[in-house]
């Protein structure tokens, strides 16, 4: 196989690929859109969202899982675009790996608030006299998510130095 074989083939996955990433991001807003207000329509039909409170008011909830979707969201946009742009032939253009650095940036603050947003707001509700205990917890989930959200963020620094390498290359020729 060639590397024009091998280029096509990656283009076309890029392509497919940015289709994935588009629902993705539009899913998880249509998710979290419903597990916010399903409580207010009441529950019907076949298929219910449910939005995991971890002991906050449903309102404060519901708050930072609308920040966090929006994040997650999009962080998918801008990994769309990316892959729109690889799937034109730009593999290491600066402009495709500035998507994918914001794609990961947006991923990381995504992950970061995640964490913190339920701790910051159970203090704040304890603070407002409305708990008399904090309890503040992490998952093995939401920490690895963290970790690989940093981890593409290291990839995108790698790809600006592969996009900064071909761009010498040539010039070079």
């Amino acid at each position: 196989m060639n590397s024009t074989e091998i280029n096509t083939k990656l283009y076309r996955a890029a392509r497919r690929l940015r289709l994935v990433a588009w629902a993705g991001a539009v899913l998880c807003l249509v998710v979290t859109l419903l597990a916010v207000f399903a409580p207010l329509a009441g529950t019907r039909g076949l298929l219910a969202a449910v939005l995991d409170t971890d002991g906050l008011p449903h309102a404060w909830a519901a708050a930072i899982a609308l920040v966090v979707a929006g994040l997650v969201a999009g962080a998918l946009f801008e990994l769309a675009r990316m892959l729109g742009r690889v799937g034109r032939g730009a593999l290491f253009a600066p402009p495709a790996t500035r998507h994918f650095r914001r794609f990961a940036l947006l991923l990381v603050l995504a992950a970061l608030l995640r964490l913190l947003l339920p701790a910051l707001a159970a203090v704040a509700l304890a603070a407002m006299g409305e708990s008399m205990t904090v309890t503040l917890s992490f998952s093995g989930g939401d920490l690895l998510a963290l970790f690989l959200a940093v981890v593409f963020f290291f990839v995108a620094r790698l790809f600006d130095e592969a996009a900064r390498l071909e761009e010498d290359s040539r010039a070079i020729v």
